[in-house]
């Protein structure tokens, strides 16, 4: 089911699947909802909801990574849920369970990055953000996204290449023009997350990655880490059949929670919208 949900100063859309415990999915920079496409599998024991971003995909709500906290409550359905971000969509994630713990059953954390906790120890990790927001404002997207493909964040294996190539294509590029607004998630943060927490990291993703993987497990109180082989930082796609078994071995031992219909909107929904594909 395709939905658009109203968010106040614009809709995002999103993909609904499944039925069972809710779990919110948040994409990666660059992506839409179609990089969680391999764990539709899921759906036969989960209600997935598959956003597009603020700034992504075919959402037209304005980047705003500051904001992007408050329509994560527009986006569940249950009174408690379970939430996922992917790298940048992590970073969203957490920012998201540092203000409404309450509401989470379990948070899953993949490729996080910690900018302002865990200092970098290689520039493979640094994103030239200046560099490319100037190649988008002066008309130079395509060389943007040719200099993207080719960063370690972005490498991706036969299995991923498609899709992630794919979602690249139809990288628009609005949110570099957006003024930066960093996540600064801190280490009390993390050390009062009362939810259970998985910290993922790909076994080919950067050692900074893989190294704030195990900074979140270690300082949150329910805390674990797990890594996905034969992976990159784009674990979910470069591996997703290791990657869901990780996936629903956490979720099948967390307390039972009531589950969703498959045949409920997201919040504040627009009935009228057309599917994405």
């Amino acid at each position: 089911m395709q939905a658009r949900v109203d968010v106040g100063d614009g809709l995002l859309q999103v993909a609904v699947a499944g039925a069972g415990t809710e779990l919110v999915m948040l994409h990666g920079w660059t992506l839409d909802h179609r990089s969680w496409l391999p764990q539709l599998p899921l759906a036969d024991r989960l209600r997935l909801v598959l956003p597009d971003r603020r700034g992504c995909g075919r959402s037209t709500a304005p980047p705003d990574l500051a904001r992007e906290w408050r329509d994560i409550d527009r986006l569940a359905e249950g009174e408690r849920f379970v939430l996922m971000g992917m790298s940048q969509g992590a970073s969203v994630a957490l920012d998201y369970a540092r203000r409404r713990p309450e509401r989470l059953h379990a948070l899953v954390l993949a490729g996080a990055p910690l900018h302002d906790l865990v200092p970098y120890d290689h520039d493979d990790d640094r994103l030239p953000r200046d560099h490319y927001a100037d190649l988008v404002r002066t008309g130079r997207l395509a060389t943007m996204k040719r200099d993207w493909a080719d960063h370690p964040l972005a490498r991706r294996n036969a299995v991923a290449a498609p899709l992630v190539d794919a979602m690249l294509a139809d990288y628009d590029g609005r949110d570099l023009l957006a003024p930066p607004a960093p996540l600064a998630i801190a280490a009390a943060d993390i050390a009062a997350l009362p939810m259970p927490v998985l910290a993922l990291a790909g076994s080919g993703d950067t050692a900074w990655r893989r190294r704030v993987r195990d900074v979140i497990a270690a300082a949150a109180p329910h805390g674990r880490a797990a890594e996905i082989e034969a992976a990159g930082h784009l674990c979910n796609l470069d591996n997703p059949a290791e990657f869901n078994a990780v996936l629903a071995d956490f979720l099948a031992a967390l307390p039972h929670e009531r589950p969703r219909s498959c045949c409920s909107p997201p919040r504040s929904s627009d009935p009228t919208a057309s599917p994405t594909g």
